[in-house]
C-alpha cells in the first residue's frame, strides 16, 4: 500500500467533506440538532463536540482512501459514482436503524434530506479522491 497516495487522498477527502459540511451543517442540520437538543438535553449536545467529530472524519476518510484504492478508482468520474453509492448506502443503513431505535429522534423527512445531502457529498469527495488516486498511476 502506498502510503503516500493515501494519504494524499484521504487529506483531500477530508478536506472536501469539512468544506461540504461547513456549508450544509448551518443550512440544514444545524435547526435539526438544535430542536434535538432542546427536546432530549441530557442526551444531545449541541453544539456537537467537533474535536471528537473530526478525528472520527479523519479515521473513516483515511480507510475510504484505502477502500477506493483497492476498489481500482482512479478518476473523476469513477470518484465521483462510487462516492455517490457509497454515501447514500452508508446514510440509508445508519438513519433507517436509528429511525427503528428513535423514530422521534429521526424522522422520515429528516432522513430523506440526509440521504440527499450526504449523497452528493461523498459524490463531491469521492470525486477529488478519485483525482488525487489517479496523480499516483
Amino acid at each position: 500500500m502506498d502510503i503516500k497516495k493515501i494519504g494524499i487522498a484521504g487529506l483531500i477527502g477530508f478536506v472536501v467533506h469539512a468544506v461540504f459540511g461547513a456549508v450544509s451543517f448551518p443550512l440544514f442540520y444545524e435547526t435539526h440538532l438544535t430542536t434535538l437538543a432542546g427536546k432530549f438535553p441530557e442526551v444531545v449536545q449541541f453544539p456537537p463536540n467537533m474535536a471528537v467529530a473530526a478525528l472520527g472524519g479523519i479515521m473513516y476518510v483515511f480507510v475510504m482512501a484505502i477502500i477506493y484504492d483497492k476498489m481500482g478508482v482512479d478518476s473523476v468520474e469513477g470518484g465521483a459514482i462510487t462516492g455517490a453509492w457509497f454515501g447514500a448506502a452508508k446514510w440509508t443503513f445508519i438513519n433507517t436503524q436509528f429511525m427503528a431505535l428513535m423514530p422521534n429522534v429521526f424522522e422520515v423527512n429528516f432522513v430523506a434530506i440526509d440521504i440527499l445531502i450526504s449523497t452528493v457529498m461523498y459524490a463531491v469527495a469521492g470525486a477529488a479522491m478519485g483525482w488525487a488516486l489517479n496523480r499516483f498511476k
